[in-house]
């Protein structure tokens, strides 16, 4: 049955048609008004194919599923049955709506849609289609014109008649009831204002919040503060970067005398207040003007009158008022070394009053980010109030490292509800990264660490799919943090790729501990790095990398696994990495960590021979080599001298030796089995590849070189394809247990 509920949303017919391939019926919808008017009590929210479990079971357990006839198509009699039956249904204008669907001003845009599909094609020359419309669904302002197969339209400038389709037209005024109520078409005809040729064209502009997804988030505010409870006259909204107003657009007219909507640019001020009248609109400066009003480093002189308007400000100081804060504000970040190095960059947009006091008071790199700022200046100004922020943005400040000081000191309210879509859904942005609204109490003070934070997840369509939790442990627990990292010691060159030498003579990082291996690059610890983890041989040139050495060896290819064969999406681009659950990790979880990076796509090492560094010459070992030199020496060599390097060597490599020493699951044996079929072509063929270009010259051969030089050899692609399947399937059992054993947040989860 949950086929049918889509249905009992849009009640366009008397008769609603459930099909698909194998069955159908019909049911008449008036007797379903008890289900699809009770608001609430069901979830409506879901998508389609995945209905209300409340609504299905009360559907299922009503005697109204008695009275349905499923027509089978597998029986010809049937099907030819249920064809005759639409075709009737089709053909009989008797078949009215018992209750036509009012037009108010929270449907009238689908209703637009809906009536634009049938008309706008007949009334596009000289007057907009919408005022067609606005004319069309009043009582008194159209009539039909049977003789002639038109509707004459009263305009606000005179009358014009249009021929449209009678048949469509009466169908189309079959489902719905012209309104008759001036305060109803008032608000319509204010909204419909707003969608003009020009407000579409700023609608459509990169980053604007999607008016879909505006209106569920101010549906989620009314279910936390009361849908009726705002409008009393002792709340009032503020959307202090409100843009050319996308957020207000589906407010209703009723709450925009209650509303303040402030802007950075004039231009959007003036046009707000075009298609705001009745809100109080304003251009504003929220992190510069009136910064004094929460601080005196602006050095403001004493008894200066305040920018914003003197109803705002007697408004913050009426402990009787209510606040909702629905805000969408922008994101940018300053040059870090802007200050130091008197560059401009970013740091003219995020160099203000507000960045001035929250660097005085401690706030570190979060400051520097203009979106902390509005969280600061509001936390600070509607402190002790009785207030609820809506807050659209991304979701790093729940719990990214560089925000850790804000979540400490700042922002610490209690989470009462919230969503997350995907940023695809803003119109020109190229990211795929999750968009939060979150509704916060600021009245209850309680650490984002300590609560649970869980988001409906919606797709582009604005229909609920799932859930998913959104963890804020703090950084302590980051999986960066896991592995040892030991003290460096020596100087070793500095790598700006898997086989060049640095050339930055500038912030390099070209120390090694005791004990080298490798160096792991693994910067930053969330899915949005997941480009920035890799192996190298040397140490990287830039920050973000540490020494391998024995000591942190198991522990550092785990993180370098977890942290490659977790693929990120759209949904989970701002999770972290978490340490594991329980600190004993099983032998074979280890080893199949250790395999999988040893011939990872990430994994850069090489060996070089010969390195000129600051006026000396280094030779770069592979201490990731995976085969014991016994067996090494028994491959055939397309070199020569390279044969002879290999018999004189006498000392295996660190992995060589740390996988003859652990147990091996089934899928890492057949990794390394591959493996070792493909090394041994590399080793036969040297003399057919360009080997010098990879720079080639020492006997243990690093996964670089073996995957750059099988790309010259025709032997070795089929051996190299075969290595991938089984490093395939290791990773395929691996990938299961990373949310298991606590190092990474849950994936979105269905609907039940």
């Amino acid at each position: 049955f949950p086929r049918c509920y889509a249905a009992l949303l849009p009640l366009f017919m008397w008769e609603v048609l459930v099909v698909n391939k194998n069955e159908g019926f019909f049911i008449p919808t008036t007797d379903y008004k008890t289900f699809y008017s009770a608001g609430a009590k069901y979830d409506w929210d879901r998508a389609p194919s995945q209905p209300c479990p409340k609504l299905v079971a009360a559907l299922l357990n009503s005697s109204l599923m008695n009275k349905i006839h499923v027509y089978r198509f597998d029986v010809e009699a049937e099907e030819s049955l249920f064809v005759n039956s639409v075709f009737l249904y089709l053909q009989d204008d008797s078949l009215l709506l018992a209750e036509k669907k009012t037009i108010n001003e929270e449907n009238f845009l689908a209703v637009y849609e809906h009536w634009a599909k049938f008309f706008e094609k007949y009334v596009k020359n000289g007057h907009k289609p919408s005022e067609y419309f606005v004319s069309d669904i009043e009582v008194g302002r159209s009539e039909k014109l049977e003789a002639s197969n038109s509707v004459l339209f009263h305009l606000n400038d005179g009358t014009v008649s249009k021929s449209i389709p009678m048949k469509d037209y009466d169908y189309f005024w079959n489902i719905y009831e012209k309104n008759d109520r001036a305060d109803v078409m008032f608000a319509i005809r204010q909204k419909m204002d707003r969608l003009s040729e020009d407000y579409l064209r700023r609608f459509t502009g990169e980053f604007y919040t999607p008016i879909e997804f505006a209106d569920k988030a101010f549906d989620y505010i009314l279910r936390t503060v009361g849908r009726e409870k705002y409008k009393n006259g002792k709340w009032r909204i503020w959307d202090m970067a409100a843009g050319t107003g996308n957020l207000e657009f589906m407010l209703p007219s009723s709450a925009l005398q209650y509303c303040y909507i402030s802007t950075l640019l004039e231009d959007d001020a003036a046009y707000c207040k075009r298609i705001f009248p009745t809100a109080t609109v304003f251009q504003y400066d929220y992190l510069n003007d009136d910064a004094f009003l929460i601080d005196d480093i602006g050095k403001i002189p004493f008894g200066i009158t305040p920018k914003m308007p003197k109803r705002l400000y007697n408004d913050l100081r009426d402990p009787e008022i209510s606040w909702i804060i629905f805000i969408n504000p922008p994101f940018a970040t300053s040059n870090k070394n802007g200050n130091e190095l008197g560059k401009k960059s970013k740091d003219d947009v995020s160099m203000t009053f507000i960045r001035q006091i929250m660097t005085k008071n401690g706030l570190g790199e979060t400051s520097r980010e203009l979106f902390s700022q509005f969280l600061y200046r509001i936390s600070v100004e509607f402190n002790s109030k009785s207030a609820y922020l809506g807050l659209f943005s991304k979701l790093k400040y729940l719990n990214s490292n560089n925000d850790q000081k804000l979540r400490d000191k700042v922002f610490q309210y209690k989470f009462e509800r919230g969503l997350m879509f995907s940023s695809e859904n803003f119109h020109g942005n190229k990211g795929k990264f999750p968009v939060g609204f979150l509704v916060w109490n600021l009245g209850k003070c309680v650490p984002i660490g300590k609560q649970k934070i869980v988001l409906d997840v919606y797709n582009k369509y604005c229909e609920k799919i799932g859930t998913k939790e959104i963890l804020t442990t703090e950084r302590d627990s980051f999986l960066n943090r896991w592995p040892t990292r030991e003290k460096n010691t020596s100087v070793f060159p500095a790598l700006s790729s898997a086989i060049e030498v640095t050339k930055r003579t500038k912030d390099v990082r070209d120390r090694i501990a005791d004990g080298f291996l490798c160096s792991l690059m693994c910067c930053g610890n969330d899915m949005q790095h997941y480009n920035y983890v890799a192996i190298f041989s040397g140490p990287q040139a830039s920050a973000g990398s540490y020494s391998v050495t024995p000591n942190n060896f198991e522990r550092s290819m785990i993180l370098h696994a977890v942290r490659k064969l977790a693929k990120p999406s759209w949904d989970n681009d701002r999770d972290q990495f978490y340490q594991p659950f329980n600190e004993k990790i099983s032998a074979l979880f280890t080893s199949d960590c250790v395999v999988w990076s040893c011939f990872a796509p990430s994994n850069n090492t090489v060996s070089m021979k010969n390195v000129e560094y600051q006026g000396k010459v280094y030779q770069i070992e592979n201490k990731m080599f995976p085969f014991l030199l016994k067996r090494v020496k028994t491959w055939p060599c397309g070199l020569s001298d390279f044969k002879l390097q290999i018999q004189t060597a006498n000392e295996d490599r660190f992995m060589a030796l740390w996988l003859q020493n652990h147990e091996l699951s089934p899928e890492a044996e057949n990794v390394l089995e591959k493996a070792e079929c493909l090394y041994r072509c590399i080793f036969a063929n040297l003399g057919q590849i360009r080997w010098l270009d990879y720079k080639i010259g020492l006997w243990d051969i690093g996964w670089w070189q073996v995957k750059a030089a099988a790309k010259d050899i025709d032997e070795a692609k089929p051996l190299f394809i075969d290595l991938k399947y089984s490093m395939d399937a290791l990773g395929n059992k691996i990938l299961p247990l990373l949310p298991t054993m606590g190092f990474i947040p849950p994936s979105v989860q269905p609907l039940d």
